[in-house]
């Protein structure tokens, strides 16, 4: 009875050593799940700053993007006004030299104390002359109305 007694001490002291040692390995076990159980947090945490960064990101490269596209348009409005105002003065130039012209070619003419030989054409030129420097004044009031409108474009895609 006496070693049956014994022996089950001793069994009973192995089992008391070995939960001993389950209850150290349990509470390493909770330890470390815990930990990792924080981290997971912190990971997610960081994750969702990350997709905010990224989403905030994004916008601003849409938003560049859309600026971008706004300022090429702008750019090929301004180059429009700038050939329309080449055009323009190519125009006014070549009406200036016609003006000229007819102004030279009317000078020219005999100014004789009788009347001209060919009064039809004089008032003809004159008459050209007139509406020579009337589409001169037009197109350059349109030139200077294509300037301004080139100017605005410009001042407002520099800003």
């Amino acid at each position: 009875h006496e070693a049956a007694e014994a022996g089950l001490r001793a069994e009973a002291a192995a089992l008391a050593q070995r939960l001993q040692e389950l209850e150290r390995r349990h509470e390493k076990t909770c330890e470390e799940v815990f930990r990792v159980q924080r981290q997971a947090l912190f990971m997610k945490s960081e994750r969702q700053a990350a997709e905010d960064r990224l989403g905030a990101a994004q916008k601003q490269l849409e938003q560049a993007q859309d600026e971008a596209r706004r300022l090429r348009e702008l750019h090929g409005h301004a180059e429009d006004a700038a050939r329309l105002v080449r055009d323009r003065d190519r125009k006014i130039t070549e009406l200036s030299k016609e003006v000229f012209r007819l102004k030279e070619a009317l000078n020219a003419l005999p100014e004789s104390g009788g009347p001209p030989p060919s009064p039809p054409n004089t008032s003809a030129l004159q008459a050209r002359i007139q509406a020579l420097e009337e589409k001169l004044e037009e197109t350059e009031t349109r030139h200077s109305k294509v300037v301004t409108l080139y100017r605005s474009h410009l001042l407002y895609a520099v800003q």
